[in-house]
């Protein structure tokens, strides 16, 4: 048991969006089809195959020295309470996306 978790969840019916972690704290909203310079840059390396979204985390954190993650579920959950809430996150900056490929 790890005590109690704030867990921010997309909708079931998001396709291509990600919340972006920085230990453990929400810092980044992903989303391919928002028509954004960051988002087509990721649209661009997933549709060609060439990176993942991890791996495209994997390389900024290496490179900027950051601790970006899509951040992990608990393997067992209990939820003691839900609420929606609207968050403003910005998506990543686009200068952290120009040497991925």
């Amino acid at each position: 048991m790890s005590g109690i978790q704030k867990v921010i969840k997309l909708s079931d019916m998001t396709y291509g969006e990600w919340i972006i972690y920085n230990d453990r704290i929400p810092v980044y909203h992903v989303d391919v089809l928002d028509g954004s310079v960051s988002g087509n840059q990721i649209n661009d390396l997933l549709k060609t195959k060439k990176e993942t979204i991890e791996s495209i985390l994997e390389k900024i954190n290496k490179d900027k020295n950051v601790r970006l993650s899509l951040g992990s579920r608990p393997f067992l959950e209990l939820t003691k309470e839900e609420k929606h809430v609207e968050l403003e996150l910005p998506p990543l900056p686009e200068g952290w996306l120009k040497n991925i490929a």
